[in-house]
């Protein structure tokens, strides 16, 4: 069993990653209170992504930081007001999904052959980056509610939308950083966005070469 998780753990990581962007359509469908399902997906993510981590310290940093992050989401659901909790759940879901990238990082970076991980990872990174931009997004609005001209009807997801359009350079016009703050953080998420492919590309390129030839 543990080998097959093994085998298929990068996997495992990037479809409940993709479940967990699902969010508002399972809330959509189910009609079950959303906090129960946004704890279910997050408990899910936290789980799968911590079975890239092969240290034990690793392991158990990314449980105890989701653990703080999920008790920060049940709290803000129970005081919707609170400055306080939500701040406190941008910074752990900043520090559990920042830790998640530099244990896959550092994982990757120990592939030495192109296979299944190899091509998934840089996949689920991608996620992970958008994912933070979320978070960082969500947290200028939090300091100006006048930084982003926003869609009727927006919620805390829709800066996760936002941050997945930037990276990606779509565009669609529908939300619009207005402030100073938001206008850069938006510029660094497209460059990065542009980058990481570029970088994902060439490392992918030079691999693939270098297995040949040898």
């Amino acid at each position: 069993m543990m080998k097959h998780l093994e085998n298929y753990k990068y996997l495992i990581a990037l479809l409940s990653v993709f479940n967990f962007l699902l969010t508002p359509i399972h809330i959509a469908i189910s009609g079950f209170n959303p906090a129960y399902i946004i704890v279910i997906n997050y408990t899910i993510v936290i789980l799968s992504s911590s079975l890239i981590a092969s240290k034990r310290l690793a392991k158990f940093f990314t449980y105890f930081l989701g653990a703080l992050t999920l008790l920060a989401i049940w709290l803000e659901f129970s005081d919707s007001n609170s400055k306080t909790l939500l701040i406190c759940r941008l910074v752990f879901s900043f520090l559990l999904f920042a830790c998640f990238c530099i244990i896959l990082i550092r994982q990757l970076l120990k592939i030495k052959d192109i296979n299944l991980q190899f091509i998934i990872g840089p996949i689920l990174g991608f996620l992970y980056l958008g994912i933070i931009g979320g978070v960082l997004f969500e947290f200028v609005h939090f300091l100006d509610s006048n930084s982003f001209q926003l869609i009727k009807g927006f919620s805390g997801y829709s800066f996760y939308y936002f941050s997945f359009i930037s990276i990606t350079s779509v565009g669609y016009g529908d939300i619009t950083p207005l402030t100073a703050p938001a206008q850069s953080l938006t510029l660094v998420m497209n460059i990065i966005g542009q980058f990481y492919l570029a970088i994902v590309i060439g490392v992918f390129v030079g691999k693939y070469i270098n297995v040949n030839q040898n």
